[in-house]
This record gives C-alpha cells, structure tokens and sequence, in this order.
C-alpha cells in the first residue's frame, strides 16, 4: 500500500551531495560501482532488505522508487519502468554491493532497468530528517525558516488541483502523479507518496478543517 506525505516549506533549495566514485564507472552495470567517501554499517542492510514488502516474493510494479533504511544502512530501488523483480534478484544485488564496496550502486543482473543503491543515511539532519524512510508519517516536522507566512502556505494547499473525482491531480498535466507541487509567495506545498506511486487522495480527505 502506497503511503503519502504532505511537507510545506520554505522556498529554500536543498542541495544533495553525490558520493565520489572510488573508481571509473565499470562497462558492465551490473558490477558494484563503489564510493570512497561513506560506509555502511554492513550488518544493518538486512533488517533494512526486511523491511521491503513484497507480493509473492516479487516487488509491486507499481512501486517505481522505494527506500528502505536501518541505523545506517539505506536502501534505495529504482524501477521507472516497472519490471518485475524478484527478492532474490534485489537480496543478490545489495549482497554484492556491500561485498565489494564500502557503499555504491548496481543494475540488477539480467534486469538492468532496474537500479539499486546502498548508502549512509543523507547527512545535514535538519533538512533530511523528515525524509528518511523510517520518519513516522503522521508526526509533525517544523522546518525553522524566516519569512515564511502561514497564509501562503494554506492558499497554496488550497490551490491544489483536483480532477472530477475529486482527486488531487499535478498542478502541471492536470493528471494523477506520485509527487504534486505547487508554491504560493513565500511557500511551497509538496504532496507526495513513498514508493513512486500515484497519490491517491480525495479533497475532502485532504483540506485542512
């Protein structure tokens, strides 16, 4: 089941810092391309692989981005383009990862649409926090920004689209997408599930009181 987040926050850019390759990007995806500057607590990656769910040992085609993470083991996989994967395949490709690397990313073999990442937990706390895959999702965050005003951010919450169901749609294609945006002034409103499926909710489920 799809799980959504709503975040509002300040128009302040995040800037993600990319992991320096320990070596050239090997010809062959499906090899362990490592990184030199972050390790992962290895002993921690299964209780993070435990936590994906799966139907019948395969992942839901549906879920095209997931993020699983332990202490300080996280798991991403990317599946834009919804093959079917099987547990075995992603247990076998983090397997390698984490053999041959402190931290990095791999294709899954004889699947390579599919791309699985293992890293540390994204450092600078204060703005990543909320976005880590274990943050509750019905627990408040505050993001600590000047200049915010409460009003922009409920005018831009209630000039969320929605399509003649009722449900909320992207402000750009007018569509059902798994992440919705839109800012008003000084805020922005962001809508969005955790594993890269659709947000499926109504207006009235989600217009504040």
């Amino acid at each position: 089941m799809a799980l959504m987040q709503f975040l509002i926050t300040a128009l302040l850019g995040l800037q993600v810092l990319a992991a320096s390759p320990l070596t050239k990007k090997p010809a062959d995806p499906t090899v362990p391309h490592c990184f030199n500057d972050q390790e992962v607590q290895k002993t921690e990656c299964p209780a993070a692989l435990a936590k994906i769910i799966y139907d019948k040992d395969t992942l839901n085609k549906l879920e095209t981005e997931l993020s699983v993470v332990s202490g300080e083991c996280l798991i991403r996989v990317y599946n834009r383009k919804q093959a079917v994967v099987t547990k075995k395949q992603i247990e076998e490709t983090v397997t390698g990862i984490v053999k041959s690397c402190k931290s990095g990313h791999a294709k899954i073999k004889g699947n390579t649409e599919v791309a699985i990442w293992v890293t540390r937990r994204l450092q600078r706390r204060n703005w990543y926090t909320p976005y880590d895959p274990d943050f509750p999702l019905e627990k408040t965050y505050c993001f600590h920004r000047d200049g915010v005003v409460k009003e922009d951010c409920l005018e831009a919450f209630n000039q969320l689209p929605v399509d003649k169901q009722g449900q909320l749609v992207s402000p750009a294609t007018k569509k059902l997408a798994h992440s919705l945006d839109l800012k008003f002034k000084s805020c922005r409103v962001t809508a969005y599930t955790t594993d890269g499926t659709n947000v499926l909710v109504k207006n009235r489920m989600s217009r504040p009181s």
